[in-house]
């Protein structure tokens, strides 16, 4: 369990490390990009700015000679802005602390009191002043884009425009959060008479994470007045049908009822959430299975083939002898055998009875000199009286 653990935690750390250079590469790879272009629209800039201080000089000094300069290839698009300055305002080049100046008033850059849909008014600018609608906001650069104020003539090349298309369009630039303000409509008590008033500073209060989700949500209020601000209601987000869509009816029917006798869902499902051929799976195809068999079994005769070649002679022959003894099978006694066993058997029997009565008839402390020899009849007769019956090896 502890050589497992250890495996996690090492997995953990080797992809964590992995995770913080991919993204620091990709920080690494957006800041060039944004230097690049950066750069790019700060010489369009400067290129514009030359060309009309030279255009302000020829007008001072030449008066009506001056050259026109709303005629030729520039006569479509004269006076418009370069359409890589449309971009300056969007260039992600600006460190934390600007960030944070920017959405001072508003709270801090990570829970900001502004979004989609407020009613904002413009506080410098040519539309300083004009209220208008929060139509798309940048948290990450702090920047938000009003509805129908800030707009400018961008021109297009002609190799971005088709023919019969425009040479200029009019866009909406977008403006620093700390360009604008929040305007909100408060009843008078006294009066009653609502009015739109100006909020310059905006707190959070009420905050909630949801740790499941993650989500978080707050509510905004004026420091000083303790008046909240509810958020503005967002339109519902339609939903298009079309002809190829799947029914509601059609995903509630049941079309499939589990049984005892079958998995619980159908094979091919089984096959997409797990691997056909995982060694972990238990339930496998015929055809696997045979195909699985197959691969033991050429492996096993590959083996014996690469043991044939680097066997010597010596053993060979105890193989074949070790065949030659398996083919024969186990030894079987046969009725010679088993008589020659019987008459062993017999005499050793005699030789234990024997022994026996000769202790037996020996008294204790007899003298150990030898018997005197007797007749051989006496020998026999006391022979033919003493010894039993010997039984053939058929009775026993």
């Amino acid at each position: 369990m502890q050589k497992i653990l250890r495996r996690v935690a090492t997995a953990e750390r080797v992809a964590a490390k992995r995770g913080r250079n991919t993204k620091h590469k990709k920080d690494e790879r957006s800041r060039d990009e944004s230097r690049k272009s950066f750069v790019q629209q700060r010489s369009a800039m400067n290129e514009d700015i030359s060309l009309a201080k030279q255009a302000y000089k020829d007008d001072w000094k030449l008066g009506p000679l001056a050259p026109r300069l709303n005629i030729a290839a520039t006569g479509d698009n004269h006076g418009a802005v370069n359409e890589s300055r449309f971009m300056t305002a969007n260039a992600d080049f600006m460190s934390e602390s600007h960030l944070k100046a920017r959405c001072k008033w508003a709270g801090h850059p990570k829970r900001l009191n502004i979004t989609d849909g407020d009613r904002v008014v413009l506080l410098e600018g040519p539309d300083k002043g004009r209220i208008g609608k929060i139509s798309n906001l940048e948290l990450e650069k702090g920047l938000v884009t009003v509805e129908g104020l800030n707009k400018s003539n961008v021109r297009a090349p002609s190799y971005m425009r088709e023919p019969g298309q425009p040479a200029n369009y009019t866009l909406e630039f977008p403006l620093p959060i700390s360009s604008v303000r929040l305007v909100y409509p408060v009843q008078d008590p006294s009066t009653g008479v609502t009015k739109d008033v100006i909020v310059n500073q905006l707190i959070s209060t009420e905050y909630v994470r949801d740790r499941v989700t993650g989500k978080e949500r707050w509510s905004r209020m004026v420091p000083g007045l303790n008046m909240i601000i509810p958020w503005p209601v967002k339109p519902p987000k339609e939903v298009a049908e079309h002809p190829i869509d799947t029914l509601r009816i059609a995903v509630e029917q049941r079309t499939f009822v589990p049984t005892l006798l079958r998995p619980p869902m159908p094979e091919a499902v089984l096959d997409e959430l797990r691997n056909k051929y995982s060694r972990f799976r238990t339930r496998h195809e015929p055809e696997y299975i045979a195909a699985k068999e197959s691969e033991v079994a050429a492996a096993k005769d590959r083996g014996a083939r690469l043991m044939e070649t680097i066997r010597t002679p010596l053993q060979e022959l105890h193989r074949q002898e070790r065949a030659e003894k398996k083919k024969k099978g186990k030894p079987r006694l046969t009725v010679e055998m088993l008589e020659e066993i019987g008459k062993v058997i017999a005499k050793n029997r005699e030789n234990a009875l024997s022994a026996a009565a000769m202790s037996a008839a020996t008294p204790v402390g007899a003298s150990e000199a030898p018997p005197e020899t007797a007749p051989p009849e006496v020998v026999a007769s006391q022979q033919s009286t003493e010894t039993p019956t010997t039984q053939s090896p058929a009775q026993l």
